[in-house]
């Protein structure tokens, strides 16, 4: 990169080191937890070599817009949109229809440069979003901030800089101050806001301006070398900090930014006399290669790994070793047949608007407008009736529990989920029990209504997503946008909570016991229960299964190219940790058992997502409606059967629970 004072190698490795981290963190977080802070390093080397540029033409007195424009087509334009097609055809051959037609409508807005935009409106974060790691184009969301900063920057820069250099400093710093706070506001009230639009990313890409307008001029070697060492070291060490300290649970952006964006400009800044001896690796041949294809290497690598999830192909090292080598493949191709010759085009400029960007940005806007207006449903591929009705039966196996109305699964507080008939399952008898707790306990109506039905009671479902069955004064539960409507909901329930004989409890125990004072919390609350002659259900979780896509076996009806079954199950997580705790509560407290399923699903110790041949999960972690049913009619089986009057059957097979506990 050719700026002031010559080229800079450095940067071209810090490109490096961004493009790096955010493949390795896509291929498996764990591997990188804050890799995907290689985006905000990209956005601070663009705002400071965009407002380099811009401060060096204007000073030599020869800047000009429509230069500027066509310099950022020739740079971006290309291979950009060669992604976008590239990607949609990809699609029309792999993707079913309702994800094509999602998927063009994501390609329309990233060739309109608001795919951002797109992805903040459009989507789905909730409790129950699909994987977002097969949205094709997700990841152009960061050249989405980026188009959106060139069209705005230069005029503004311009105009705060016509008051001065120093005013145009101080206006800057101040922008990026704002930016900073309402990212670090917003990514707690509306974290898609934050992440994707770029009012709460600008702050990253003004960091690297202030350092363009504040930095001094390129300097030989002197005796503060050692000032700008330590410098260089800060910088890789907060960069580096931000990719071990940060993960996705992370609040981003904001403040936690920072690592990233100031570690890059101290790298930058301290570099400036090329020769700090800490930098020297991002000066070397590799790097620097790595770095000018960096480009086209983030734009190939994401649609890469997102089909190859869409159609089941496995994650984690084999993904590595199977897919990375065509990602660079095609970044190459990318690079030397289409980034490099379309920056060195020289013709008229008339030419290069239409032929780069006009005519290319109509002919997909047209493309993308014709799939969505057939709802991604191709000429020809309709497919036979027997393919239909199969998909159908798939997606009614694997449809979610909190989509059927008699599932009374709350996403805000509603105090008639007391109150509904819908919400009763089993006998017509007039001794209710209560399923209560967040969506880990929904999952499990099917089976706690085959336990009623076979012991002639009935059982009243209510939950609310993220909010555990607990009681406390002084400590919230729930997450997100859940939480106040987790406080009105546990105080309904401790409430009512007599008008109920048996209280199954359920939850997601595993990531709730990580609040310190949960464990606690719950004791005192199943004590209380207890006491108040309440014979209580622990409801284990339920294997979990991350390699589980419900869509899986219908997308491999049109493309057959993994094995769903095989991936769905090679990778269990028993929770054993969580069922040895819920084992001890039980034995200290009288009158409180433990119900797990872990029969159904691990059949001589081997866990499927699957029960005779169909599938039961709706998620990794989820039992579907169709599977919770499934499973607790192989439950009963696998218990004792139930006697003729079939009201003691089934409920004191559960462990430690007396016969006479379940009268009042």
């Amino acid at each position: 990169m050719t700026i002031q004072g010559g080229y800079r190698p450095e940067i071209d490795g810090l490109r490096a080191i961004a493009v790096l981290s955010v493949l390795l963190f896509h291929l498996d977080p764990g591997w990188l937890p804050g890799g995907f802070t290689g985006v905000d390093i990209f956005l601070v080397i663009s705002g400071f070599l965009i407002t380099t540029q811009i401060v060096e033409s204007s000073r030599r007195g020869h800047f000009s817009f429509r230069d500027f424009y066509l310099r950022r087509i020739r740079r971006i334009a290309p291979a950009y949109l060669t992604v976008v097609l590239v990607s949609l055809a990809a699609a029309c051959v792999l993707m079913l229809p309702e994800d094509l037609a999602h998927t063009a409508r994501a390609a329309m807005w990233s060739t309109l440069s608001a795919p951002n935009v797109f992805f903040w409106l459009h989507l789905d974060t909730g409790y129950f979003a699909e994987d977002t790691s097969q949205q094709v184009l997700l990841h152009l969301w960061s050249l989405g901030v980026e188009e959106q900063f060139y069209l705005l920057w230069p005029a503004l820069l311009l105009l705060v800089l016509s008051r001065g250099r120093r005013a145009g400093i101080a206006a800057v710093g101040m922008a990026v101050i704002a930016s900073l706070i309402a990212a670090q506001w917003l990514a707690g009230t509306d974290p898609a806001f934050a992440y994707y639009m770029l009012p709460t990313r600008a702050g990253e890409l003004g960091i690297g301006a202030l350092l363009a307008l504040a930095s001094p001029p390129a300097t030989p070697c002197t005796r503060s070398s050692v000032g700008y060492e330590l410098l260089a070291a800060l910088g890789v060490g907060l960069i580096a900090s931000g990719f071990i300290l940060l993960d996705g649970s992370s609040r981003f952006p904001g403040f936690n930014a920072l690592y990233p964006c100031l570690g890059s400009a101290l790298v930058i800044l301290a570099d400036s006399r090329r020769k700090c001896i800490v930098l020297a690796p991002l000066r070397s041949r590799p790097a620097i290669a790595i770095g000018i294809v960096s480009y086209s290497l983030y734009l190939w690598h994401w649609p890469v790994l997102a089909f190859a999830r869409y159609v089941g192909v496995a994650t984690g090292t084999w993904l590595a070793l199977v897919l990375v080598p065509v990602i660079v493949m095609l970044s190459l191709a990318s690079y030397w047949l289409i980034e490099r010759p379309a920056r060195r085009v020289r013709w008229a400029s008339r030419t290069q608007w239409m032929l780069l960007f006009i005519l290319p940005v109509c002919l997909l806007v047209a493309f993308t407008a014709w799939l969505q207006s057939r709802d991604g449903r191709l000429p020809g591929t309709s497919g036979n009736m027997t393919t239909h009705r199969v998909e159908r039966l798939l997606l009614s196996q694997t449809a979610p529990a909190y989509e059927y109305p008699d599932n009374c699964q709350l996403s805000e507080f509603d105090p008639r989920v007391l109150t509904r008939p819908a919400c009763v399952h089993g006998s017509a008898s007039g001794t209710e029990d209560l399923l209560w707790g967040d969506s880990h306990a929904a999952h499990y109506i099917g089976i706690v209504a085959s336990l009623a039905r076979e012991a002639g009671r009935s059982t009243r479902n209510a939950s609310l997503s993220t909010c555990p069955p607990v009681w406390s004064e002084r400590n919230r539960y729930g997450s997100g946008a859940y939480q106040s409507g987790c406080t009105e909901f546990r105080a309904l329930i401790e409430s009512r909570i007599d008008d109920y004989a048996t209280i199954f409890l359920g939850a997601q125990w595993s990531v709730h016991l990580r609040s310190p004072t949960f464990a606690s919390d719950f004791e005192r609350t199943l004590a209380h229960l207890v006491e108040k002659g309440h014979p209580a259900v622990l409801l284990a979780e339920v294997p979990s299964f991350p390699g589980f896509d419900r869509n899986c076996e219908i997308r491999n009806l049109r493309t057959a190219l993994v094995d769903c079954r095989a991936s769905a199950s090679s990778s269990v997580d028993l929770h054993l940790e969580t069922r040895a705790w819920l084992d001890t509560l039980a034995t200290r407290h009288r009158g409180v058992s433990v119900l797990d399923v872990h029969d159904v699903l691990c059949p001589q110790g081997h866990c499927e997502p699957y029960v005779d041949n169909q599938p039961v999960y709706f998620d990794q972690t989820h039992l579907s409606m169709h599977g919770s049913w499934l499973v607790g009619r192989k439950y009963v089986e696998l218990r004792s059967p139930a006697p003729a009057d079939g009201v003691d059957g089934i409920y004191p097979t559960l462990p430690d629970i007396d016969d006479s506990a379940w009268r009042r």
